[in-house]
């Protein structure tokens, strides 16, 4: 396949340019011929135009405005005539059309030819969740039959395409679809629909799709994109569907009171803040089903916590694990799942929170490769008291730190304390604040090394007796903080007997 061309500064002759951009895109129609089969000539020309699309580079316009001045116009001829049926914007077209007509040249034998198709059977899987589907939609030349087969998930975005390819035998995909649904213990359904439903889902999900800033999309989908979407208009005018239904404030509370009048979770404003998330990323990306539960999707909440998408703070975090698992069941049984289906899909919320906790852990235990199993769990529950999250917010700003890098950890520490952070910023810090800052981030970095031992167990008879995370560091930290005096030079110092036994009359 070609080469992506080099584009051209502006000093540059016409014929260097032709030389620079478009030469190989040129002798490769050229090698197509007049006579070339018009399906393959819709292959090479969705390759190229893949090409420049995932390059980010518009090169499709920069050929149609070059024929109005090239210097051996009949080479264009062939690349323009494929641009009017598979350039994939409606203006790209017509002005290609424009472009071509222009020239007076003709079109080669193929032209005519390009996206006449007959449609034929639409067929579609779906999972039991409704997460990710398969659309088929078969079509013929004339000459001969293929199908276009695209991948949809409904994890997010409302549902978008990431993967299209041309199949040449969709009998045997349809066969393929079929035997699936059947082995798939009812986790999975085959059914036909018609094209124009099928136009309806393909249109949408590769709305989608382009929505994005950088879809997450396989090499066939950049492969086969231009013609895939020559082949959805192809297909008959789309189903219309109505409008998602809006939730109103009052629906979404009383969804909420109903999940925890059912679920077997902690009713805690920490848990009403979850489940008020849940709700608002269904309605964004799943608006016609906002509550439905599925693995895909529940992953993708948490994937969208994980990167600040969806805002928690540390308490409503926490909470997550318990009423995730909850809500996934609770939503499960509404929707008439079996046991079957709903064993996988808690699986699947678990493995995703196992998978983030040894992200997580890493930070945490990057020393601790002589430890046995029991002072690894130590270690990580005193590392993780002291600093429960890598991820804080400096100003306006969400970050991610290590806090095994004593700089990171103090940030980190600061992330929790938003009130320090303005009189920092602004280097205007009175020794208030200042000797508050040094002992909260002193008692991260005891707590961290375990040194002096008595902190970490202090902080443990502290929790025994009630107390939540917040005010065991606060307790600490005034007890630390009254110790501190200035030491001679920079810097502060405090007498280590004297704080231990405080420490030890603390629970």
């Amino acid at each position: 396949m070609t080469e992506l061309p080099e584009r051209v500064s502006s000093d540059q002759t016409e014929t260097e340019a032709v030389d620079g951009l478009l030469e190989e895109v040129l002798r490769e129609f050229a090698e197509l011929g007049t006579d070339a089969d018009s399906l393959r000539v819709e292959l090479v020309t969705s390759e190229i135009l893949g090409e420049w699309w995932d390059a980010g580079d518009d090169l499709a316009a920069e050929l149609i405005d070059f024929a109005a001045t090239a210097p051996a116009p009949g080479r264009l001829v062939a690349p323009l005539a494929a641009l009017c049926a598979l350039a994939t914007g409606a203006d790209q077209r017509e002005a290609a059309r424009v472009a071509l007509d222009k020239l007076g040249l003709g079109e080669p034998g193929w032209a005519a030819n390009l996206g006449k198709v007959t449609v034929g059977e639409c067929w579609r899987t779906v999972d039991v969740y409704g997460d990710e589907s398969s659309v088929l939609c078969v079509f013929d030349t004339g000459e001969s039959t293929h199908g276009l087969l695209v991948s949809v998930d409904y994890s997010a975005f409302g549902g978008w395409a990431d993967e299209a390819v041309i199949v040449e035998s969709p009998d045997e995909v349809i066969a393929d679809m079929r035997t699936q649904a059947a082995e798939s213990d009812n986790l999975v359904a085959c059914e036909q629909i018609t094209p124009g439903r099928a136009h309806q889902v393909l249109a949408d999900a590769f709305a989608a799709t382009e929505r994005q800033d950088d879809p997450d999309v396989t090499d066939d989908y950049v492969r086969f994109r231009a013609l895939a979407l020559a082949r959805t208009r192809a297909l008959p005018e789309r189903e219309q569907l109505a409008p998602p239904r809006e939730m109103s404030a009052e629906e979404q509370a009383q969804i909420i009171d109903d999940f925890f009048a059912n679920a077997e979770v902690e009713d805690t404003e920490a848990a009403r803040v979850c489940a008020l998330r849940l709700i608002e990323f269904g309605l964004e990306h799943d608006p016609r089903r906002p509550l439905r539960v599925g693995p895909g999707k529940l992953v993708c909440f948490v994937d969208a916590a994980d990167d600040g998408e969806v805002e928690l703070t540390d308490e409503q975090d926490e909470a997550l694990e318990a009423v995730l698992p909850a809500w996934a069941r609770w939503g499960a049984l509404r929707d008439g799942l079996s046991e079957e289906a709903i064993e996988p899909l808690l699986e699947a919320v678990e493995e995703r929170f196992y998978d983030r906790d040894l992200d997580e852990s890493g930070f945490y235990l990057g020393d601790t490769d002589e430890l046995d199993e029991g002072q690894i769990a130590d270690v990580l529950a005193r590392r993780q008291f002291a600093i429960p999250s890598v991820h804080t917010e400096i100003g306006d700003e969400e970050v991610e730190l290590d806090p095994s890098e004593p700089e990171q950890r103090r940030l980190l520490v600061l992330g929790e304390h938003p009130e320090f952070q303005h009189s920092l910023g602004e280097g205007d810090i009175d020794e208030e604040t200042f000797l508050a800052v040094a002992a909260y981030t002193a008692i991260a970095d005891q707590l961290w090394d375990n040194e002096p031992q008595e902190v970490w167990q202090a902080a443990q008879r502290l929790t025994d007796s009630g107390l939540e995370r917040t005010e065991v560091l606060d307790t600490l930290a005034r007890v630390l903080e009254e110790r501190l005096e200035p030491a001679e030079g920079e810097g502060l110092e405090f007498d280590v007997d004297d704080y231990i036994s405080a420490l030890d009359e603390l629970g």
